[in-house]
């Protein structure tokens, strides 16, 4: 029983370790209200480079296990834009390293090595991806598709018009993946996002919403429901994401117990070597 918690949780932390949403947790300090509305968007120069470091942290407590982390995860990435055409943006993304610590081991739910990994998308300038065009050196996780999970989760999206401090758009994203050897998660995110303002070129955002899961495990079906809510900054000026934080809280539901668990996902920028 003890594994199908940890690996729900776990499965949990990975589905938020993606780079769908993925910055400190104060919340953002509004900006001088603007003279006109502005249209937000991704529009970063074909050839451009960006390396970003991930980190993610899956925290659980149930009366089963004390509260503790159960899984963390860090990642750093190399993502250049290989073409722009129109409104669509080729990328190519290289996991340069990833590591990740399960204190408890789940038989079945052992995370594997993606470093040196690369992966060809294409999304629009609204950040909605329009579908994984390449992998290279995924490796193969028996009852998982990772390219379906790359595919499903663009949850993340720029609002269709012009749009002033205060302003919201809402983002409905379901998702059916399967999860291992027999297993499936369905999630269901309603995200409103708010922009916040803008300083200079940067653009901050907030979100927030619901979350409702349905998994199937071994050893039984699990249920859960919570909120994700977070900030991201956009640098209108490059073109691309700077920097980003989410965190998902939630509670598990399985054979008539409650398990709290909390995710937290932040991304952030590097600079220049």
């Amino acid at each position: 029983m003890k594994s199908a918690w940890c690996m729900a949780a776990a499965a949990a932390a990975f589905l938020f370790s993606t780079p769908l949403a993925s910055y400190g947790q104060d919340p953002p300090t509004p900006a001088e209200p603007l003279d006109t509305p502005i249209l937000l968007r991704l529009a970063p120069p074909e050839g451009q480079v960006s390396r970003y470091a991930h980190f993610t942290q899956a925290e659980v407590q149930s009366p089963m296990m004390p509260s503790s982390p159960i899984m963390t995860m860090r990642t750093y990435q190399t993502r250049s834009v290989v073409g722009v055409v129109d409104e669509v943006i080729r990328f190519r993304t290289t996991i340069d390293s990833t590591s990740t610590a399960m204190p408890t081991p789940v038989p079945g739910m052992e995370m594997p090595d993606f470093s040196g990994i690369t992966i060809t998308t294409e999304m629009d300038t609204r950040g909605r991806v329009l579908g994984v065009i390449d992998t290279d050196g995924m490796p193969a996780i028996a009852g998982f598709n990772p390219e379906d999970l790359l595919q499903q989760s663009s949850s993340f999206v720029l609002p269709e018009e012009e749009v002033s401090p205060g302003d919201s758009w809402t983002q409905d994203v379901p998702m059916e993946l399967p999860m291992g050897p027999g297993g499936s998660m369905s999630m269901g995110i309603v995200t409103t996002y708010t922009f916040v303002g803008v300083d200079g070129s940067l653009a901050t955002l907030s979100f927030e919403g619901p979350i409702e899961m349905d998994m199937a495990v071994a050893g039984g079906g699990m249920t859960a429901t919570g909120t994700m809510t977070g900030t991201m900054v956009v640098d209108l000026a490059e073109g691309r994401f700077r920097s980003q934080s989410t965190r998902a809280s939630f509670d598990m539901n399985m054979a008539g117990m409650t398990m709290e668990t909390n995710v937290t996902t932040t991304m952030e920028l590097l600079p220049d070597p």
